[in-house]
């Protein structure tokens, strides 16, 4: 009896130990189950994270572009506008040459304007004073001509008590006087002026207005 009673509860414990391990190997299995449809089921919300990390990636490019492009431009402009500068600034330089060729084509014409008129006055001025100058030695001829022309010869005597004198003998006289006695020259002799006086034989000279005396005739 006790033999069978233990035969019986050894059987109902390895049912149980035989149900526990199906049990155990049931979950087991849809466990296994569980892992192979989650394996296969496509990931969604990673790949949407994998999509937002690769769009940001692209727009971090493009933006490096954008501003790769933008900095050349920069350079470009850069480099263009010394070139716009220079031309400007060669045209500038063009301009204010040929405006100082203009001034300077001007100032040389009045100059030279300036210099034609002068020398056409000197011209007419030298003819003028030689037309004058000659019209002035003609009339100084003419007068010379004219005073020749009405030049009388005159020629004085002195007579008195049985004498006579010219004026020529009577300024010979003071010439000698003027020379011999005053030791003076002829040619110092610039105005003579004799005075006679017969009532007393004599005649008074006054030679350059300052130097009297008297010659006994």
């Amino acid at each position: 009896m006790v033999s069978k009673k233990a035969n019986s509860t050894v059987k109902v414990t390895a049912a149980k130990a035989e149900e526990k391990a199906a049990v155990k190997e049931a979950v087991e299995a849809k466990a296994v189950k569980a892992e192979e449809k989650a394996a296969k089921t496509p990931v969604a919300k990673p790949e949407k994270k994998a999509d937002k990390k690769e769009t940001e990636a692209a727009k971090a490019i493009e933006t490096k572009k954008d501003s790769t492009m933008k900095l050349e431009t920069k350079a470009a402009v850069l480099v263009d506008t010394p070139e716009v500068q220079t031309e400007e600034t060669a045209a500038k330089e063009t301009a204010k040459k040929a405006v100082k060729k203009v001034a300077e084509t001007a100032e040389k014409a009045v100059k030279a304007t300036a210099e034609t008129a002068e020398k056409a006055v000197k011209a007419t001025a030298k003819a003028a004073d030689k037309a004058v100058k000659k019209t002035a030695a003609k009339k100084t001829a003419a007068k010379k001509s004219t005073a020749k022309k009405a030049e009388l010869k005159t020629e004085m005597f002195l007579q008195f008590a049985g004498k006579e004198y010219t004026e020529k003998e009577i300024l010979q006289k003071v010439k000698e006087i003027w020379t011999k006695n005053l030791k003076r020259k002829v040619g110092e002799m610039k105005d003579v002026k004799i005075y006679l006086k017969p009532e007393e034989s004599a005649a008074y000279y006054v030679v350059n207005g300052d130097t009297t005396g008297r010659v006994d005739l």
